[in-house]
């Protein structure tokens, strides 16, 4: 398994980590499931498991806490802290400190390492940008947990460009680097290729964390059969994305455009031409098509690229493992750019 550094953090993780959002007792699969996809994940070598405080209220990480104990293998962990925030307004409730302070996340931190069953955490993560206190009071308190010895890397997620630079200064005066950024990044979704996110990591040396690297299952091919629907859920989510209040696309659709318009993971005429390319590629390689939508994540030469794909049984882990032995080439990189500017 190709090891890749954590921005420069010195954390070393599989070129691939694990998913566990869903992960939990009350979610899709059963614990005897989780309990297979975990050992199936340790056995083709991955083991970076990502998680966070808020899936199912800590319980993916009690979860992952269990396998890791029972299991015993070696694991790195990712987990992440929820500051108040107009993206999380279900912010967790706090016992020692106000939620609205940076302390919080110190408390929050030995939370998910009881619940996780392990000493440290090998990156922690702040969920997404605070609207309380400043990003610099949260990488205060975050020095302060890397000099505890309870974190060894540390990252944001949903940040954007100004976001992460702010943050890679306030630790680089602790003498800490900003390890990596989580963002929205698949075939579908590459506005970080062009709203600043990519150049900040790329200059800063930050890794990026790609999430929904499938776009859900939509770029698995699974929703182009007639009578397959996304599930509501995620289409909400699309619809919200879609009309940009976030500003994370930079392009001059008006809002009223996108409010009567798709989205495009959920407009099958447009994405045909996508998935054919996909599968022409796919079938030169002897390949699934999610196995190519995630090589197309780790063959990126811009940044460095560790995608965390959802894995929900064994036959998605063994699927996703297939996206690791082989590289598409630079020609067939072009044909997806080629490709978006028809989308």
């Amino acid at each position: 398994m190709e090891l890749k550094e954590l921005g420069k953090s010195s954390v070393m993780v599989p070129a691939m980590g694990v998913g566990t959002m869903l992960w939990t007792p009350r979610g899709s699969i059963s614990e005897q499931t989780i309990r297979e996809t975990y050992s199936a994940c340790i056995d083709n070598g991955l083991n970076f498991f990502d998680t966070a405080e808020i899936y199912g209220n800590g319980a993916s990480e009690r979860v992952l806490g269990a396998c890791i104990k029972k299991d015993g293998r070696p694991v790195l962990v990712a987990t992440k802290f929820a500051p108040p925030s107009p993206m999380n307004p279900l912010t967790q409730k706090r016992t020692t400190v106000s939620k609205n302070s940076p302390q919080a996340l110190l408390e929050a931190l030995d939370g998910s390492l009881r619940r996780l069953g392990v000493d440290h955490i090998d990156l922690y993560q702040i969920h997404m940008p605070p609207s309380k206190s400043s990003i610099a009071d949260y990488m205060d308190a975050m020095a302060e947990a890397v000099k505890a010895g309870k974190v060894r890397a540390v990252g944001v997620c949903n940040f954007n460009e100004a976001q992460i630079r702010e943050a890679h200064s306030a630790l680089a005066k602790q003498g800490i680097p900003l390890a990596t950024a989580m963002v929205g990044y698949n075939l579908l979704r590459r506005w970080p290729e062009t709203n600043g996110t990519f150049a900040a990591c790329r200059e800063l040396g930050v890794s990026v964390i790609p999430y929904a690297p499938l776009a859900e299952g939509v770029l698995t091919g699974k929703y182009r059969a007639k009578g397959k629907r996304v599930p509501l859920g995620y289409k909400v989510a699309l619809y919200f994305g879609h009309l940009n209040i976030t500003k994370d696309r930079q392009d001059s659709q008006s809002l009223m455009h996108r409010m009567f318009s798709k989205p495009l993971e959920l407009d099958g005429k447009r994405l045909e031409p996508l998935f054919q390319t996909m599968g022409a590629i796919a079938a030169a390689h002897g390949k699934t098509l999610a196995q190519v939508a995630i090589n197309w994540l780790l063959t990126n030469d811009e940044v460095r690229v560790i995608p965390i794909p959802g894995m929900k049984s064994v036959g998605q882990v063994e699927n996703n493992i297939g996206a690791l032995d082989w590289t598409m080439t630079t020609e067939e990189r072009a044909r997806f750019s080629q490709k978006e500017k028809t989308l």
